[in-house]
């Protein structure tokens, strides 16, 4: 069993990086910044941290998206703007089958959302600052990938680092 922690849009607020990256760092296997930071790209907060470049990110540091393979999982990291998922994600569904991920992890709508599509978990951990959608209420997400042979289960949390226990997702890893 492998953690991967996915976060996303803090939108300049990086007293809540800090916080949620010290709590995590030691207990996931990767962690993935999505973009959005409006940070500089060589800022110490993401050492040993998996980032994309977003919308609202100008230090061309940031790269445009992001391939990690371990033992387990192989995952596709984008911000999402150059496949304007905000429209769909027929364009990321694209790039997920031509680099061959069988897990694609995305921001930029600021909405959570977990799901399978064409045999693949797409896994979008909302916005930890500035949230959208039917979860905003909750004042920003993040999400946790846990990952056995047999499944994949998204977590979401809050800011306080609480479970949403209506946000757990359980899904069967296709074969």
């Amino acid at each position: 069993m492998s953690q991967y922690l996915i976060i996303s849009d803090t939108h300049g607020d990086r007293d809540i990086l800090t916080k949620i990256f010290n709590h995590y760092r030691g207990q996931v296997k990767a962690i993935f910044y999505n973009g959005d930071s409006e940070l500089p790209a060589d800022d110490p907060i993401f050492k040993d941290v998996s980032t994309v470049i977003g919308n609202m990110d100008f230090d061309q540091g940031f790269a445009k998206e992001h391939h990690y393979q371990d033992s387990e999982i192989d995952i596709y990291q984008t911000h999402g703007h150059f496949y304007h998922t905000e429209n769909d994600l027929n364009q990321l569904r694209e790039r997920a089958a031509l680099v061959g991920a069988n897990v694609v992890t995305s921001g930029h709508t600021h909405q959570l959302g977990a799901e399978i599509i064409d045999h693949r978990l797409f896994v979008n951990p909302g916005s930890i600052s500035l949230p959208k959608g039917p979860y905003a209420n909750l004042g920003g997400t993040y999400a946790v990938l846990t990952v056995t042979p047999e499944q994949y289960t998204v977590q979401f949390y809050t800011r306080d680092q609480l479970p949403v226990d209506q946000l757990l997702v359980r899904f069967n890893r296709p074969i």
